[in-house]
């Protein structure tokens, strides 16, 4: 068997450079990664070892699960009573020690709830000797950023991806960030620069072509709310996220999942968690796509999808302009609405 190329050392400093000049920090905070699973895997593994289990603040993906598991931990969820908005207040709660581990997914990656700045402050506070992982994979469609926190705390980490912002979801390509002696420290434990050569081109596309990003993240959220107002129009229950999906709440999410499916339009049945029992996720993909889910949703059987009701349960919204403790302007890129085909009075919990 052939083997497989990987990086020189000054492809390693060429990456490593281009990922700090982009967010803007020094070379020394950062640690890039080829795969999240394999990464978040060797983190929990490097600071758990005096740990029973790993806090998660809202619903924790397959891939986050199956992490904890391989590092020896226990995971421990923390949803509240909406599993649309977050819960700090509960996750605090749960905190027994300074040295315990904290994950956030900010936006979260099942539903979408996001989390303040002013909530991950205190947090941080909580665990001064465990550590806050804040993963921030859906950044570029959220735009509220964990990274001032790593001025004040050194047991805070921010995970971002190199690809989600291009619709990429053939890797889970992106970097860790947190202080330097953090990241020194984990250097020495996880591997990162046997990175293949066709991965570090592919990195580099994403770091430059900062032109091509934001197109895409336009037409995004113009394709999510065209699609939110058609299915609304349709009957079909729709909520539009931070982040690049959305979701569907059906009267039968395992007929509606085979014949989405069966006409080329896959969705993700989020049946698996015990608040989210009618609910799909379909991401948000180009007009085209969009459009063949579009016709296959007004193809299916009505009753597969017609609900005889409306999940009333809260969505957070963040005040505009809502001062962090940094001073910089907290606000949404995308507004996390209901779409249910009537009126809905949002309040905010803040």
């Amino acid at each position: 068997m052939d083997k497989i190329a990987t990086i020189t050392r000054d492809h390693a400093d060429e990456l490593l450079d281009k990922l700090a000049d982009r967010l803007n920090v020094e070379s020394s905070t950062l640690v890039p990664f080829t795969d999240f699973s394999d990464m978040i895997t060797a983190l929990l593994g490097h600071v758990g070892q005096d740990q029973a289990r790993l806090l998660v603040a809202g619903h924790a993906s397959p891939d986050l699960a199956l992490a904890v598991e391989r590092a020896g931990l226990k995971l421990k969820e923390i949803t509240g009573v909406s599993p649309f908005v977050s819960h700090p207040e509960d996750t605090l709660v749960e905190v027994s020690s300074p040295s315990n581990l904290i994950y956030v997914s900010n936006p979260n990656r099942v539903t979408g709830s996001d989390m303040s700045n002013n909530f991950l402050n205190r947090l941080a506070e909580k665990v001064p000797d465990g550590l806050l992982i804040i993963d921030e994979k859906y950044f570029d469609y959220y735009g509220i950023s964990g990274l001032p926190l790593l001025e004040k705390h050194d047991r805070v980490v921010v995970i971002r991806s190199l690809t989600a912002g291009f619709g990429i979801r053939s890797d889970e390509s992106g970097c860790l960030i947190g202080s330097p002696h953090f990241i020194c420290s984990f250097k020495n434990y996880y591997q990162w620069s046997r990175i293949t050569t066709t991965m570090f081109r592919l990195l580099s596309m994403t770091l430059t072509d900062e032109p091509l990003t934001t197109k895409r993240l336009s037409q995004v959220h113009d394709e999510a709310f065209r699609l939110a107002q058609q299915l609304t129009a349709l009957g079909l229950q729709n909520r539009i996220t931070s982040a690049d999906f959305l979701l569907l709440r059906v009267a039968r999410p395992e007929k509606v999942a085979e014949f989405l499916t069966r006409f080329g339009s896959p969705v993700d049945n989020l049946g698996i968690y015990p608040d989210l029992t009618s609910y799909l996720s379909y991401r948000i993909q180009s007009p085209l796509s969009n459009d063949t889910f579009l016709s296959a949703c007004k193809r299916m059987p009505p009753d597969y999808y017609r609900m005889a009701d409306i999940d009333k349960r809260a969505v957070m919204f963040h005040r505009p302009g809502e001062p962090s403790p940094y001073g910089e302007t907290e606000s949404h890129r995308f507004s996390s609405r209901v779409s249910t085909g009537r009126p809905t009075t949002v309040t905010s919990e803040h």
